[in-house]
């Protein structure tokens, strides 16, 4: 659970694991874990787009530079996490 850095998200993972009536196992466990990585980077990825537009509208080339550099690091992360889930 230390992976899953935002606490109501961590709060709703310990949720549901505590009203299983049997022990998840490691699949379902590593399962839920991608999925609330991959929606935390989507999330990431959204406010990124909004940032970069603006960037562009203030013709901050340096700051689209980087932005754009940390959005490209976000994608691959979650190509990275979709390829391990279908590893699963």
């Amino acid at each position: 659970m230390d992976v899953i850095e935002d606490p109501a998200q961590r709060a709703l993972l310990a949720e549901c694991l505590l009203a299983e009536n049997r022990p998840p196992g490691e699949s379902e466990v590593l399962s839920a874990i991608q999925e609330i990585q991959e929606r935390a980077i989507e999330s990431r990825l959204r406010d990124l787009r909004v940032r970069i537009a603006e960037a562009e509208r203030q013709g901050d080339f340096a700051e689209v530079a980087l932005l754009t550099q940390n959005k490209l690091d976000l994608d691959r992360a979650l190509q990275k996490l979709h390829r391990n889930r279908e590893g699963l």
